[in-house]
């Protein structure tokens, strides 16, 4: 035994003072909730295994939803800024022998935004870019740091807290530290071990038949321009075993590609991987380049695909989410972007839980309202994958199937409309069938769906000729109540405002909706509680909430950005909802 390893043998001791979340794993996920607890007032540590961050371009894709949701926290400026547009095609050769010129197929079609949906395409923006912003952002903001280096071996739970048992390495001895939580949540991947620990199980299935070597490498300048910058560029044909895409990862002042190449074997794929000659020679064999001159190799690594999820999110104190939870193949790019959904909709009730202002039993809703979205995003990206990629013979004359991604895949139509913590007085029975990743694209609005945005709303009494979106009202700490008053009920806003004040103060805003149509002359004294009171000049807050002039309605979304109730009844209603909501 070496003296490194006497060393390591011995381990010390240290335990750490109290926090109220321990966050195991930071990619996207532990990072966003991270954020959001922190902005809610909680204390909070994330804790990585790995002794550095990743530094890969994986998991690039950002789709709408999710930039809706980080408008509402704050940080869409920033990832605007260091994003890129969507790809809009996918260039195909069929093989280096056959001598036909690529064919263009449409990757995804760019749409035109609408007043309801401001951002409808996507953008792209390398994982570990994306997660160095967030990472700056917590400290700049906080002060927190991602511990590296930190590795969970085991937890207790107890009925007030959580108690850790977790190793680092320091200066070639292992520390063992104890850490005591309120609240611990495992976004530590597809291997989580707090998933394990929890005892819940990951059903599923690993397709062993189809193994990848993805990773990313710089090429030198002028052997492969990104002549192709809105797209990727596939050689052979991605059902056949032998096959690979090149993607443009458009960082500034770098020719860097994220390669992506399909093994007929699990042999081939961990021959290819086992160094950057045998990686470069096969690239040239599938493209039929020999001209490309490569440069450093980022890294790269055997991936086999997974697809797998749990049969709940939370047991106790602990909770899953992430990969921990569920995990994808990598057709449709929903896996971050749902990872990030469970941080949002974990987040709003565990700041509540912890402050005391709501019941624990509000946390059973985080695994009730996410499982069957995963169920049904899994579904989706299972069958694509088994359309695009998994091997098969093509009969003669068929072509390769295109890769083209339709709008479902945007993430508008993810809703809660079977929870049980969310109210709707319009269409009423929540036993109707629906899908939770679909049925938000309906045509309809009901509670438990995605809150449309609607632009041209201007201040009540103000000369300021500036107007606002719903989409600036709403935030991640607050239930956004919206009174519709219509334009025949003088009394109607007084009412709610008055029902609405029995709320924690700074947990639920007012914001009085006048129709354009409405009799201004009492206005100012009904809404005076309000903390907004807006003029819908353009008529889409009304149009696009489904609310009729002479039915008045109360509109409320949480803080996750999804509608938690539509109120017909006035009082009655509000109470109704918020009575599952606080304490």
């Amino acid at each position: 035994m070496t003296a490194t390893q006497r060393s390591l043998a011995r381990p010390s001791f240290i335990s750490l003072m109290s926090v109220n979340v321990l966050i195991v794993g930071a990619g996207p996920t532990g990072l966003i909730l991270a954020l959001l607890l922190l902005q809610s007032g909680l204390t909070v540590r994330i804790v990585e295994k790995r002794a550095q961050f990743h530094d890969g371009e994986r998991g690039a894709g950002i789709h709408p939803r999710t930039l809706e949701l980080y408008k509402f926290l704050g940080i869409l400026p920033e990832i605007l800024n260091y994003s890129s547009t969507n790809p809009r095609n996918i260039k195909y050769f069929s093989s280096p022998e056959d001598g036909k010129p690529p064919r263009y197929v449409p990757f995804l079609e760019i749409l035109e935004n609408t007043p309801s949906k401001p951002m409808i395409n996507g953008r792209v923006l390398g994982q570990n870019r994306h997660e160095k912003l967030l990472r700056d952002q917590i400290f700049k903001d906080y002060g927190v740091k991602v511990e590296l280096g930190v590795e969970l071996r085991s937890f207790e739970q107890h009925s007030d807290s959580v108690v850790t048992s977790a190793v680092r390495i320091t200066d070639s001895q292992e520390v063992e530290e104890t850490i005591t939580a309120d609240w611990l949540v495992g976004a530590d991947g597809a291997r989580s071990k707090v998933r394990k620990q929890m005892g819940l199980s990951f059903l599923g299935e690993s397709v062993l038949e189809m193994t990848s070597v993805i990773g990313d490498i710089h090429v030198l300048e002028g052997s492969l321009k990104q002549e192709h910058p809105d797209g990727w560029t596939v050689w052979g044909e991605l059902n056949s075993g032998a096959a690979m895409w090149m993607r443009p990862c458009l960082v500034p002042g770098q020719n860097l590609f994220n390669f992506f190449i399909l093994c007929a074997t699990e042999a081939k794929a961990v021959m290819i991987s086992s160094s950057r000659d045998e990686l470069i020679k096969a690239i040239r064999e599938l493209t039929g380049r020999k001209d490309i001159e490569f440069g450093e190799l980022v890294g790269m690594g055997v991936w086999r695909p997974n697809i797998r999820m749990v049969d709940k999110f939370s047991n106790g104190r602990a909770f899953v989410a992430g990969d921990a939870a569920h995990v994808h193949s990598p057709t449709g790019a929903q896996g971050m972007n749902s990872g990030i959904q469970d941080s949002f909709n974990l987040a709003w009730k565990l700041a509540l839980v912890q402050q005391g202002l709501a019941p624990k039993s509000l946390l059973n809703s985080y695994s009730d309202e996410r499982l069957p979205v995963m169920a049904s995003i899994l579904n989706k990206t299972t069958e694509l994958f088994q359309k695009e990629w998994q091997v098969k013979p093509l009969s003669q004359g068929q072509t390769q199937t295109t890769m083209f991604r339709g709008f479902e895949l945007r993430q508008f139509g993810i809703n809660y409309r079977g929870s049980g913590i969310i109210l709707d007085e319009v269409f009423g029975d929540r036993s109707e069938m629906f899908d939770s990743y679909r049925s938000g694209n309906d045509g309809t609005v009901r509670a438990g769906d995605r809150a449309p945005d609607a632009p041209g709303l201007t201040r009540l009494g103000s000369d300021n000729p500036d107007t606002i979106a719903i989409f600036e009202l709403l935030n991640t700490l607050q239930h956004t109540a919206f009174i519709f008053p219509g334009s025949s009920a003088d009394k109607f806003s007084s009412d709610m405002l008055e029902c609405l004040c029995e709320y924690p103060s700074n947990t639920v805003k007012s914001v009085v909706l006048l129709a354009e149509s409405s009799s201004l002359s009492s206005a100012e004294s009904d809404t005076a509680e309000s903390d907004t009171v807006l003029i819908d000049t353009k008529g889409y807050a009304y149009t696009h909430y489904g609310v009729s002039q002479d039915t008045p309605m109360v509109v409320i979304v949480r803080p996750d950005g999804y509608i938690g109730a539509l109120v017909t009844s006035g009082g009655k209603g509000i109470r109704q909802y918020f009575a599952e909501i606080f304490s």
